[in-house]
């Protein structure tokens, strides 16, 4: 679908050219590729390449998924080469390169080995180092020295209180996955792992098949976490990894239990469901009562 607002063209070529990619003496084809919570273009340039351009309202969104490219790439995992961001008035542009999509051999394997490349790194400390977003959602982070610390206030708690704001969720609600929280961090002894990278946003729309028989991640929403809240997340909306190479992945970082995974997906599930929540609203309840009945919660 080609753009036929003349001034989205212009925006996005004044981008470009800000960032050194396109001379304003230059022209690209830009058109329209696809949108879910913000719009994706495609920029062919004069030299045949192409790019794919996200425009985000806000700088901050722009700068913290840009960095979580960044991050993840740094670790050895395999994401498209973010080419900078920009602040063009109301909105901002980020130029990254452009993954043409399709069935491909490899696909699987190569998304196992950059999982276990993201998750072979200890880290000291639960958190990152400055707030991001989760979706369009905000996502407050810093530092804690440990796990139950760290999910309930950073992760959890916010997304429950939005939800009771909006009046999705009632103070039963709060209590019920308060407990549950509770007792299978303890139970599962999660304070005692030390916090590795995560993607944070891993569903598998964020898992690009790429033509080339590579999968790239996208969308990050990057902190030091448990590689468990990614698998979860990953299964949430069909996963293309079975339990079977998910714990594999679990196993070869050194992760404990990994054959306890399966009895732990829900939980991890609770926070994304909660964001789910939150950006969609109360379709998304069937999910969280499911799994609080999982739990032993009605």
């Amino acid at each position: 679908m080609a753009i036929t607002n003349t001034g989205m063209e212009d925006l996005i070529r004044d981008g470009l050219d800000r960032l050194g990619i396109l001379s304003s003496t230059k022209k690209a084809e830009i058109s329209f590729h696809s949108a879910s919570l913000f719009e994706l273009y495609l920029a062919k340039l004069p030299d045949g390449s192409r790019l794919a351009i996200k425009l985000i309202p806000k700088k901050e969104m722009a700068e913290t998924e840009a960095e979580g490219l960044e991050q993840l790439c740094r670790l050895g995992v395999r994401v498209p080469e973010c080419l900078g961001t920009v602040h063009l008035g109301k909105t901002s542009l980020l130029a990254m390169e452009f993954i043409e999509t399709g069935s491909s051999a490899g696909f699987r394997q190569d998304l196992i080995a950059s999982l276990k490349n993201l998750y072979r790194t200890e880290f000291g400390s639960w958190g990152w180092k400055r707030d991001n977003f989760i979706g369009s959602l905000p996502q407050t982070n810093g530092w804690f020295s440990t796990f139950s610390e760290f999910y309930w206030e950073r992760r959890l708690k916010p997304q429950i209180e939005l939800a009771q704001s909006r009046k999705l969720l009632t103070d039963k609600d709060f209590i019920s996955i308060q407990t549950i929280f509770q007792k299978f961090a303890e139970e599962w002894g999660l304070d005692r792992i030390q916090p590795r990278m995560v993607h944070g946003d891993l569903w598998s729309g964020n898992v690009l098949q790429a033509k080339n028989g590579h999968a790239y991640l996208i969308d990050p929403s990057v902190s030091y976490s448990h590689p468990e809240q990614d698998l979860a997340m990953l299964q949430l909306f069909g996963s293309p990894l079975n339990l079977e190479e998910m714990q594999e992945i679990l196993a070869t970082c050194g992760l404990e239990d990994p054959a306890n995974l399966k009895d732990r997906i829900q939980f991890w599930q609770l926070y994304p469901v909660l964001v789910h929540i939150n950006l969609f609203g109360a379709s998304y309840l069937t999910s969280l009562r499911h799994i609080l009945r999982y739990y032993g919660m009605k």
